[in-house]
């Protein structure tokens, strides 16, 4: 465990301005699904320019990242709140990919009923389709191996269970749909926690999200210590981590505010006091959206915590895309 209070530098922003910021569209937005949630925005690197008289290359493939957006699983908050954070981490030099996934409150959901069974298929099979369409978009552009996974809040829990699960050598018989073929690549190489809900048990007891653990997985299970059961432990990070222990070939960082009033900083402190392989890093001052705004102050921190692009950026012009693939007509992003 690394516990490591990183300065930070700059005047606060408003702290809800990222999320109704006017951004870029994506490059592209993939159908990776026949329903409302089955799609994922998509942002290629800015192509090189070779420089004077230097011969012209073809780009070379670069590295795949994936944003998980938060909103504690409920469908008032969708992937375009993090457009923002989606483009920047483009100019870095990632393929990033936004995908959204069903939420409480979605029309795919009876009122009442858990929505996580749901959400983790909807991982899963977004996992196993994202890579063939990348490859139908902008044909050896993309490395899709072991990608990179940056999560925020809710979707921080979501990008650590993704790394549990894909090293799951149980998972085959646990229900999960093979007719898009194997889950082969799709393990990361990093996961990025931005103030991860990532002890689910911990965020029940506090409430967080008024009741959103229990929306998301259903209601515990009356009587006893361990609320929910096998749904709960399976979808909790910090008790799989606990059993489980380090995803193979997976680092771990989550980054946090100790000025977080959504999901308090002691939370990350707690589980990486248990957890030697987290590296958990503190904000002083650094509230819960700083995190996802390139324009914060806490940006370079959240870059500080990637790896480095593996490749040099590359991208295709949108004029070399194949029809079905050309970029969305502008608009802003959708506001909270």
């Amino acid at each position: 465990m690394l516990v490591a209070a990183a300065s930070v530098r700059g005047v606060a922003r408003s702290d809800r301005d990222v999320l109704s910021r006017p951004s870029e569209p994506p490059d592209v937005v993939l159908r990776w699904a026949d329903h409302d949630d089955g799609v994922a925005d998509m942002w290629l690197p800015p192509a090189r320019v070779p420089a004077p008289g230097a011969p012209s290359r073809a780009p070379s493939a670069a590295p795949l990242l994936y944003v998980l957006h938060g909103g504690f699983w409920r469908r008032d908050w969708d992937r375009r709140h993090v457009r923002p954070l989606a483009q920047a981490l483009g100019a870095l030099g990632w393929v990033v990919v936004a995908p959204e996934y069903a939420r409480v409150g979605g029309g795919r959901v009876r009122a009442g009923d858990a929505v996580w069974p749901l959400v983790a298929d909807d991982l899963r099979t977004m996992r196993r389709r994202v890579p063939k369409l990348l490859a139908e978009v902008a044909p050896g552009r993309v490395a899709t191996e072991r990608p990179v996974l940056v999560g925020h809040s809710a979707g921080g829990q979501l990008a650590l269970w993704w790394a549990l699960d894909a090293a799951d050598p149980d998972r085959a018989g646990a229900g999960v749909p093979t007719g898009d073929g194997a889950d082969a690549g799709a393990a990361p190489r990093h996961v990025v926690g931005l103030a991860p809900v990532a002890d689910l048990r911990a965020a029940h007891a506090a409430g967080l999200g008024d009741g959103a653990v229990q929306a998301l997985l259903g209601a515990p299970q009356p009587g006893g210590s361990d609320p929910g059961g096998r749904a709960w432990a399976s979808a909790d990070p910090a008790t799989r981590l606990r059993a489980e222990g380090h995803p193979p070939g997976c680092e771990l960082t989550v980054v946090h505010g100790d000025a977080d009033a959504q999901v308090p900083v002691a939370h990350s402190l707690a589980l990486g006091a248990d957890l030697p392989m987290l590296d958990v890093r503190v904000l002083p001052g650094v509230e819960h959206f700083a995190l996802i705004d390139p324009l914060s102050a806490a940006w370079p921190a959240v870059r500080a915590a990637l790896p480095p692009p593996a490749h040099p950026p590359a991208a295709l012009p949108p004029a070399a895309l194949p029809p079905a693939a050309q970029p969305p007509a502008r608009r802003r992003p959708f506001p909270p």
